[in-house]
Parts: structure tokens; C-alpha cells; sequence
């Protein structure tokens, strides 16, 4: 899901010494004390290539995670993007970011508004998630992340006196869980629904769904079936197969590279000796958990750690959140990447003052621009 352009934040001189309170003390947030000292050395998230081929980048847990237990130290802010079609659309008509009227890049990243607690924010809402939230990718046969709602927070600003509300999100710590328990290296993959996928075209059109991975492992079964002549996972060894090793890896190449592609034919495993194994376990799921794993040295080595900072009430009066350290990170170290999504046309945060229009409905007055989205903040 996420660009695989990344914006890679270092430290221009030294955030504090080993020995400071920086370095050492608990980080309360969110009701759970987190000791940074005890903690120092362990990331435990990364931002790394994807196992899921041609997706870009994913999310992979850096520590093995119990099911139930948070992913990362915190939630994410949730940035509300309200009103937006009518703030684009003019006296002729209303027009529509889905239908692809207007080109607004963060559509493919926006969540549904009732899903993390925004629904009520305007009569149209979509909400953009940062940080986690926006970066794990979907596996309809791994799913192992289950995502709650935002909670409503104005860091101690007031909407009376301080001249920094609005300026922020009210809408944060919208947390994510593991699902089941989850080994150290694993990919995190959330449910985007498969209308998310079904209603985009393109390579979308060929990812599998929940359904697919159960048409193949039906396929499997009749593909074992052919090689050894029963219905009997344990016959698939090979003094029993009526084909050779080198015919049945020509004859696998031929399946996965039929013209005439399908979900379900993506959804079959990449190898035959994977296919076998599959047949064998009963479910495709296994053999992909084994291939959805990395190692924590190559993710070392080739991701980058996500969680250096976390965010809590700022010490600048009336700014809000502000980005504090997890543990020491030395000049020239990394404080965090983030994929970028590129805004070309600022113009589409607009937000207009109303107006009656020609037949007595209300429509934006092009001539006075009132606000903007804050997702531009």
C-alpha cells in the first residue's frame, strides 16, 4: 500500500547523552510506562520491503507479539478530510474523488470514517491514518492485525482560548493489535476489504481475495491427485509421483504463467515444491506464513526502524504533540522514515464559504476560501 519513496529524518546534532534522563527514564503515555532504558536496543517495528511481490514497502514486526498484544509503543493520529467533494465541486454539479473527477492522492490510503470513530465529524468524511496505520499492506490469507477506533484527545487545547486549536488533530491513538500470536520478522498485514480491491483496476484486479486462496487449495488437491493417482496427502512423496521433479517444476512454470491469469491462480504458491507442501498441510496459509517472515539481521540491514520517536503532549505551549525519543539516537542517526504521498495540487484542500446558488441550493463561493484540510498541516 505504501510509495515506495521514503523521507528519512536524521538527527543534525546530538539529541542527549547516554547517561540523561532522556535516555534512561520511563516513557508514560497512554496509561503504559515504557522503559526506554530497558528498551533501548530493541525496534519493534520496521519499515522494509514487502514479501507480497511488486507491493513496495510493508510493516514487519521487529519482536514476537502475543495475539491481543499492541503493535508499536502507540496509536496513530487520524487526520479527518470532511466535505471535500462539495468543496470541489462547483454550481454545475457535484462531482467525486472516487469517480476520479479530481485527483486527491491520499483516496487510496483514506480509511472509512465509521470504522475509526469519525463518522459524525461532517456529512461526508474520509480519514487519512499516518504512521502505522498507513503502511501495512493486505494478505487475505495472513491477516494478523485487527485496527480500533481513534480517541478524541485536544492535548490540554483548549477550542476557547488557545490559538493552537485546530491547528491539530483532535483524533489519535487509534491502536492496532495482533490477531494471533506473531514470530519476530513477520510481515503485518491488515484487512482493507475486498471491495478495496475489487473496485480498482490495474494489477488490483488480480489480488486474491479470501476466496481465492480456497478455489486454489481445491486446485492443489486435484494437481496432487494427478500426480500420484489418490485422493491421499501422505502419497505425495516422491517414490510414488508419476513425474519427475524437472517435469513438475516445468509443468508448475506453465500454471502460474498462463496467459489467462486469475486471483486464484495468483493465489497458488510460487513453487511446486510449495504447492506439495500446501497439499500436504491442508492450507495454502502455512506455507505462506514461512515465506512472509524476514529476518530481524535483514531487516537491519535493509529496513528502517519506525519506532525512534513517539508522540506526547509537546513542551512548546499550545503546539500541541510533539515527537520524543523511545531511546538515545546518536548525530547522524535515524529519528524516522516515512513514505511520502505527494500533494501536487494543494488547491484540493480548499475549503469555501457557502452561497445560495441559481436554483436555491447551496454551493461553495469560489471567491472566498475559508480554510484548508488540516492534512495539510
Amino acid at each position: 500500500m505504501t510509495h515506495g519513496w521514503k523521507y528519512l529524518l536524521y538527527l543534525p546534532k546530538m539529541l542527549a547523552q547516554r547517561s540523561t534522563t532522556v535516555a534512561a527514564a520511563a516513557i508514560l503515555f497512554s496509561g503504559v510506562a515504557i522503559s526506554a532504558a530497558d528498551d533501548s536496543n530493541t525496534c519493534l517495528l520496521y519499515l522494509a520491503e514487502s514479501t507480497i511481490p511488486n507491493a513496495g514497502l510493508g510493516m514487519f514486526t521487529g519482536v514476537p507479539v502475543e495475539e491481543g498484544q499492541l503493535l508499536g509503543r502507540v496509536g496513530d493520529a487520524a487526520f479527518a478530510t470532511v466535505d471535500q467533494d462539495w468543496h470541489m465541486s462547483s454550481a454545475t454539479g457535484m462531482i467525486s474523488k472516487h469517480s476520479g473527477d479530481y485527483h486527491w492522492p491520499l483516496t487510496n490510503y483514506d480509511w472509512n470514517a465509521g470504522d475509526i470513530g469519525l463518522a459524525d465529524e461532517a456529512e461526508d468524511v474520509s480519514v487519512t491514518v499516518n504512521g502505522f496505520g498507513a503502511a501495512p499492506n493486505c494478505h487475505f490469507s495472513l491477516l494478523n492485525v485487527d485496527e480500533h477506533g481513534a480517541a478524541y484527545d485536544a492535548a490540554g487545547l483548549s477550542r476557547y482560548t488557545s490559538p493552537g486549536a485546530g491547528a491539530i488533530t483532535p483524533w489519535w491513538n487509534r491502536t492496532s493489535t495482533a490477531t494471533r500470536d506473531i514470530a519476530a520478522g513477520s510481515e503485518l498485514y491488515v484487512d482493507y476489504g475486498p471491495s478495496w480491491f475489487t473496485s480498482r483496476e490495474g494489477h488490483f484486479q488480480l489480488v486474491p481475495l479470501e476466496s481465492s486462496y480456497e478455489s486454489a487449495l481445491e486446485f492443489l488437491q486435484s494437481y496432487g491427485k494427478m500426480l500420484v493417482g489418490t485422493d491421499s496427502p501422505d502419497d505425495l512423496v516422491e517414490d510414488k509421483m508419476m513425474i519427475g521433479d524437472e517435469v513438475q517444476k516445468d509443468l508448475w512454470d506453465i500454471i502460474k504463467t498462463h496467459p489467462y491469469v486469475s486471483r486464484e491462480r495468483q493465489a497458488l504458491p510460487e513453487t511446486y515444491k510449495d504447492g506439495i507442501r500446501a497439499i500436504k498441510e491442508g492450507d495454502i496459509m502455512t506455507v505462506e506464513v514461512e515465506n512472509s517472515i524476514r529476518s530481524i539481521e535483514y531487516l537491519e540491514e535493509h529496513g528502517k526502524c519506525v519506532d525512534n520517536i513517539v508522540p506526547k503532549q509537546s513542551t512548546i505551549p499550545h503546539a500541541g504533540r510533539g515527537a520524543f525519543a523511545t531511546r538515545f539516537i546518536p548525530k547522524g542517526g535515524l529519528v524516522a522514515p516515512a513514505p511520502l504521498v505527494h500533494i501536487a495540487d494543494k488547491s484540493k484542500a480548499n475549503m469555501y464559504a457557502e452561497k445560495k446558488g441559481p436554483t436555491g441550493n447551496i454551493i461553495r463561493d469560489e471567491e472566498n476560501i475559508v480554510h484548508k484540510q488540516i492534512i495539510l498541516n
